[in-house]
């Protein structure tokens, strides 16, 4: 059989669609299920795609050699981290981010969870990666519950009549990984009885908008045996109980935390329970999973330092190579920096170095004059922004979830990223966010997309 390329796949379904005139029904109903999945309270304007991402054996097998690639440089890039102070000054975060990333968790992986974003070609599966999360980790509810809404639909029933479909479920995979984790913490504790099955809490602030998908997450851990719940970063102290100490909140005692804040989010609430959660984790009460010991790779000069001679040592042939052809460009702005080098405005995009990408905080150069770039640039250096080659975009065709009353057939093309959750250094899920212009943080028109693998 003929290998079915990306687009081969694609066509298909979109004939399934056209086949189906439009297949209104089940569109409405897959938008009604995910309505009703609790995901969306906040979201009134959410919008996805009723036409998956389709990835072939050859696509699925090239974002695991990503995912594993990135996964070893990002374990050998942080233990180098956490030993060298002369190669933490490179990363130049603020003393109070470097102390919060010092604090030890007694992880056995430095990097348990992440996400990493990439613009893939899906014809020749050339990819730049542009950007990493280790905190505040989002999207795994969603992937998942998109895809489920696309499998009630008429055209992914007669799709999957012809092809072996597989997608990956990456919140199931975030829980497996954080019961691992605690097991491989709890083995290493010598003279402490930690519990098979720990109380998690998963850590948050109030009001975060990640608290649907905290509830999501609680959910699947409760199907696996454990009691968890979500938790406030202000309920968080430690009580003396069996003549030990013992971390606490509202719930009682806690063996194993999910914290799920950004390091800066960490920062701020500092005397509020986060304190007390790092002290806790430093005396072995706790196994503490998240992103504040590994921040460093998700701000923008971890991209810098990887092209360092420091990391051309760190890392192998193989590895220089990856970096040098798919992570993108990335310089953080200091005021003996040339700023003239990136006076080419389409060329580049400015953003925050800090590792946040929200609306408003990167701007693409494709979208000013000369004389507004060149000023933002200036501006940049008090606040040590950092700027990043622009990428070249790819687009796919979607279709919206809710169909057009005019011509519910009509596909649009968007520009698609792709995120790949990789836990312990290993493929675990993704997502797909779609939409139009040329910065993902001020896309027009953003829709999700669910991510589903053929594998004949």
């Amino acid at each position: 059989m003929a290998k079915l390329t990306a687009r081969m796949l694609k066509n298909e379904y979109l004939r399934n669609v056209k086949k189906l005139e439009g297949d209104v029904p089940g569109r409405l109903a897959a938008d009604a299920y995910l309505r009703s999945t609790g995901l969306l309270t906040d979201e009134d304007d959410f919008s996805w795609s009723a036409i998956p991402v389709l990835l072939n054996d050859q696509g699925l097998a090239a974002l695991d050699g990503i995912a594993r690639t990135m996964g070893t440089i990002m374990e050998k890039v942080m233990a180098k981290y956490h030993r060298d102070r002369s190669f933490r000054a490179l990363f130049s975060l603020p003393p109070e981010i470097e102390a919060l990333t010092l604090v030890p968790s007694g992880c056995h992986a430095a990097v348990p969870l992440s996400r990493i974003d990439l613009f893939l070609d899906p014809k020749t599966l050339d990819f730049k990666i542009c950007g990493i999360q280790t905190g505040a980790i989002e999207g795994m509810a969603e992937s998942v519950e998109v895809m489920r809404a696309i499998r009630q639909t008429g055209a992914y029933h007669e799709f999957a009549s012809k092809h072996e479909t597989e997608s990956i479920n990456a919140m199931r995979a975030c829980v497996l990984t954080l019961l691992h984790t605690y097991g491989n913490w709890a083995n290493a504790q010598e003279g402490r009885n930690h519990p098979t099955n720990p109380a998690i809490a998963i850590v948050d602030i109030a009001d975060s908008p990640r608290r649907a998908e905290t509830e999501y997450a609680i959910r699947y851990l409760h199907e696996l045996g454990c009691y968890a719940h979500a938790t406030d970063v202000s309920e968080l102290r430690v009580e003396r109980i069996g003549g030990i100490d013992q971390l606490v909140d509202n719930h009682g005692p806690v063996t194993c935390v999910w914290i799920r804040p950004t390091a800066e989010e960490a920062i701020a609430h500092m005397d509020k329970g986060i304190r007390t959660l790092l002290s806790a984790t430093r005396h072995g009460l706790v196994c503490t999973i998240g992103g504040y010991r590994s921040w460093p790779c998700c701000v923008k000069s971890f991209f810098e330092v990887l092209r360092t001679n420091d990391c051309r040592t760190l890392l192998t042939a193989e590895e220089n190579a990856f970096v040098e052809a798919h992570i993108i460009e990335s310089h953080v702005i200091e005021p003996s920096i040339d700023l003239s080098s990136f006076y080419n405005q389409e060329h580049w995009v400015l953003c925050q170095a800090d590792g946040r990408a929200m609306s408003g905080t990167v701007l693409a150069g494709a979208d000013m004059d000369r004389a507004t770039w060149r000023k933002m640039l200036v501006k940049g250096i008090k606040r040590r922004d950092a700027v990043q080659a622009s990428i070249p975009q790819h687009t796919m065709s979607m279709m919206p979830g809710v169909p057009d009353e005019a011509d519910p057939c009509a596909p649009v093309e968007m520009n698609v990223m792709l995120g790949m959750y990789v836990f312990e250094g290993k493929l675990s899920g993704m997502r797909a966010i779609c939409g139009t212009g040329n910065t993902v943080a001020v896309w027009k028109d953003r829709t999700a997309a669910g991510c589903l693998i053929v594998h004949k």
